[in-house]
């Protein structure tokens, strides 16, 4: 494996705290397809842990065009910056056992374990699962499931080895989940529409590639 350090890389395991309306204002739209991984190394992210005398290499790193996350301590790596109203293509796979990860969206300051943030979930037969983490919110939680929407329709993963896709919507204040092409999700009244997207570190190895985002289509 390849190490992902790198100059530009920052270990951000202090909190820094913005005012949430200046970091929207430096949000931007897609206007063509923008990798987040450029398939080599993860410049343009940074990294948070629960553990602070764990450095990212132990965690994170990259080969064969792939990130590969340890899952231990648990934490994220997150991008610089911040998104609004895009379409999210990422791929994972966990490559050895059933394990628990996440896709953060719209992730704002300040960075902790857990941060406020929209997770699209990635638990071994979850997926699609939607959760609100650091006191977000959004319709349709339940007093039965009152921080998460879970996934509409029976699990559309693949068998443990095999690589999955996620296709994530974020227009305005609606967040739709395809797992493989299918509809798992669609969460409405979000109370944030843009932040940073994070991949997260929960506690088992999970493998990630062909993470992009391209513009919203006009339909």
């Amino acid at each position: 494996m390849k190490s992902l350090l790198a100059p530009a890389f920052v270990f951000l395991f202090a909190a820094v705290s913005l005012p949430l309306a200046a970091q929207n204002d430096s949000a931007i739209s897609p206007t063509s397809r923008i990798d987040l991984f450029d398939g080599k190394t993860l410049s343009g992210w940074t990294f948070v842990s629960r553990d602070t005398n764990a450095p990212a290499a132990a965690i994170w790193s990259t080969t064969n065009g792939v990130i590969r996350c340890l899952g231990k301590p648990y934490g994220y790596a997150r991008t610089f910056q911040r998104f609004q109203d895009y379409q999210l293509h990422a791929e994972w796979r966990f490559p050895v056992a059933p394990g628990n990860s996440g896709v953060f969206l719209h992730l704002n300051s300040p960075d902790k374990v857990w941060p406020y943030c929209y997770e699209a979930q990635l638990l071994s037969g979850d997926a699609g699962e939607v959760r609100m983490n650091g006191g977000s919110k959004a319709n349709g939680t339940t007093p039965q499931y009152p921080r998460w929407v879970p996934r509409q329709q029976a699990s559309s993963e693949k068998p443990i080895g095999e690589w999955n896709t996620y296709d994530i919507i974020c227009r305005s204040n609606t967040i739709t989940v395809r797992v493989n092409g299918v509809l798992q999700n669609t969460i409405t009244g979000t109370s944030t529409n843009a932040g940073t997207i994070g991949l997260q570190a929960e506690g088992g190895l999970i493998e990630f590639r062909n993470i992009y985002l391209q513009p919203l289509s006009t339909n």
